[in-house]
């Protein structure tokens, strides 16, 4: 189990570092994925869902200014 969230971590610094995203942020999509219960998802799925999660935030915020 304990790998699974080491790649699970890996894989969202990888997502955050690449879309330039807080912290905060990256923690309340690892709380959300596994709300919904993304680990029986491949990597390439989980980090689809962790994309359009984002495009999601940034809507929200731009419309909030």
């Amino acid at each position: 189990m304990s790998n699974i969230k080491d790649q699970e971590l890996e894989l969202l610094a990888k997502v955050s570092k690449e879309n330039n995203i807080p912290i905060k942020l990256v923690h309340t999509l690892l709380k959300t994925a596994e709300k919904f219960s993304y680990e029986n998802q491949s990597a390439s799925a989980r980090k689809k869902e962790y994309l359009n999660l984002i495009n999601f935030h940034r809507k929200q915020v731009k419309g909030d200014q």
